[in-house]
């Protein structure tokens, strides 16, 4: 399971039933079709997640939550094939006197999207 992480101190967020069941009472528009069962057109699209660190509250639409999901996936694969190129290339290689720059094709040397030239030259991702 993928964890979801607060925006403002980067700790986990869980799940909080008791505040998404109060903001579902206040929310509450529910229609049931001829067999009691509720129209699921009617339920809410969303779930109240609340911060272990500094409790702070977010609410997640499931579309949210899944797009999330998937940029944490997508980050995961990123990362891993970046590791796997910068094993293939030879440290002796690099000269730090030729410089750096922005290659957006993964976070990079240092986590911020730039690498050394002679690091890019190599880089099989860009190609």
């Amino acid at each position: 399971m993928l964890e979801m992480r607060c925006k403002k101190c980067d700790q986990l967020l869980v799940l909080d039933e008791a505040i998404t069941v109060a903001q579902y009472y206040k929310d509450m528009d529910y229609l049931v079709d001829d067999l009691g069962e509720i129209i699921e057109k009617t339920l809410q699209n969303y779930l109240i997640y609340k911060c272990i660190g500094c409790n702070s509250v977010e609410k997640f639409t499931y579309k949210d939550w899944e797009l999330l999901q998937r940029r944490q996936i997508a980050k995961s694969v990123m990362e891993f094939r970046k590791t796997e190129v910068f094993k293939k290339i030879n440290p002796q290689s690099l000269d730090p006197d030729n410089g750096i720059a922005y290659c957006g094709q993964c976070s990079g040397y240092g986590g911020d999207g730039y690498c050394l030239n002679d690091i890019i030259k190599q880089c099989i991702l860009r190609k």
